[in-house]
């Protein structure tokens, strides 16, 4: 018995994986799970906030808390150390000006071990040298209180140590 090309063909439709097609949909089948497991990774790592939403929705707490809760201190609160208000004049090309400036520090830590290393006359001899050096355009604008802390912030942790200031408070700033 020798078959028809009507017959071989009817069985051509009957199993479309044979031949040709099995050979083309192996390497995509293969490789679809590849670009779709590449394509997840890479969101997770450059798209911020991705893994903390995920975490989120399985169940478990968001990360900015996670963290929050390992950078507190011991006692469970941020502790602040208050400088004496300072008082200095700036240099402005010929016409004396005043500069009257609060602080208050956050530290790393118990605030009662760092404030006699905060309060020493080292800590103010380096704020007041970089304080006076202060014109009058770099206290304007937007952006110029984010500034003078982060100066601020740099000086306390050059003279102090990295990692025992927080962050840096300006509790009281007035120009005349």
């Amino acid at each position: 018995m020798s078959s028809t090309p009507a017959d071989k063909s009817a069985k051509n439709q009957e199993n479309p994986l044979r031949g040709k097609g099995r050979r083309r949909l192996l390497p995509a089948l293969l490789l679809l799970p590849a670009l779709l497991g590449g394509g997840a990774a890479g969101a997770w790592f450059l798209l911020p906030g991705l893994s903390g939403q995920v975490t989120a929705l399985l169940g478990g707490p968001p990360a900015e808390e996670a963290g929050a809760e390992a950078a507190l201190p011991a006692s469970g609160r941020a502790g602040f150390v208050e400088f004496p208000e300072m008082t200095l004049s700036l240099p402005n090309g010929g016409r004396p000006r005043q500069l009257r400036l609060k602080l208050a520090v956050e530290v790393a830590g118990d605030p009662a071990l760092v404030q006699p290393d905060l309060l020493s006359p080292r800590i103010y001899d380096s704020l007041i040298l970089y304080l006076r050096t202060l014109r009058d355009g770099e206290m304007e604008g937007a952006l110029a209180m984010d500034r003078l802390r982060g100066d601020l912030h740099r000086r306390l942790e050059l003279v102090l140590g990295p990692g025992r200031i927080r962050d840096v408070l300006i509790t009281g700033f007035v120009v005349a």
